[in-house]
């Protein structure tokens, strides 16, 4: 009898709590009359978040990278991008044109105690809008868990596998190690998930007398997944 062929997915998970946090802000303007306009206020409001940033993101001075333990350690903007608007009177006409700018900042944080007081300053600001925000590993943890992520994958489509050859072969328990074997191994890929965090009020921002209520981010566990195909022979 020729050899039962199983071809099979297994898959492998590790779950870590989240290291960094990238907030992702769009510092834009409104509609103007101009092009020059819009960018001056853009280009205010970049510059009055550089400001706030920078005393979070402090420099080693001989090598110029950010210090290891910076509340902040990166930070990027994107380059502005400007549009045109058409803006029609009263007879659906077009009579002009008006004008917005925009760029996004992207700031990763390590300290989410900083992360609360910033997001909530920004928060306040004029012109400023979060769009979202992202969870991360450090690269030295995201290597380090990812050989047992795709032990786990192996061990689900062996697993797998066993499960269809007692089924479909009729292969005992104590037969299925030496009878069921691998013929060639595919990973699939392996990526990370986070999922977006939920904002909670409640405590008052630190070092302030106002009663405005600093945002308070949850950080979210961050998911790493490999999905590996294998094929399997059994021998009948």
């Amino acid at each position: 009898m020729a050899p039962l062929e199983i071809s099979i997915n297994g898959t492998g998970t590790s779950i870590h709590a989240a290291e960094r946090a990238i907030l992702s802000l769009n510092a834009q303007s409104e509609q103007l009359a101009t092009q020059a306009a819009a960018s001056e206020v853009v280009t205010a409001t970049a510059n009055a978040l550089r400001e706030i940033i920078m005393p979070f993101c402090p420099q080693d001075e001989a090598t110029g990278r950010t210090l290891p333990d910076a509340p902040i350690v990166h930070y990027s903007m994107s380059t502005m991008d400007t549009t045109s608007h058409p803006h029609r009177d009263n007879d659906s006409k077009i009579a002009e044109h008006r004008y917005s700018a925009r760029a996004e900042f992207k700031i990763k944080f390590q300290d989410f105690g900083v992360l609360n007081n910033l997001a909530t300053r920004f928060s306040a600001m004029q012109n400023i809008k979060i769009s979202r925000i992202d969870w991360s590993l450090t690269d030295v943890t995201f290597d380090s868990i990812k050989g047992g992520t795709r032990k786990r994958a192996a061990q689900d489509a062996i697993q797998r596998a066993w499960d269809y050859a007692a089924v479909f072969a009729d292969i005992a328990a104590d037969d299925l190690k030496k009878k069921v074997r691998p013929v060639s191994v595919n990973e699939q890929g392996y990526y990370q998930q986070g999922t977006r965090p939920q904002l909670h009020y409640g405590k008052g921002m630190r070092g302030h007398r106002t009663t405005t209520e600093e945002l308070q981010f949850e950080p979210e566990d961050v998911r790493l997944e490999v999905t590996v195909n294998a094929k399997f022979v059994v021998e009948m």
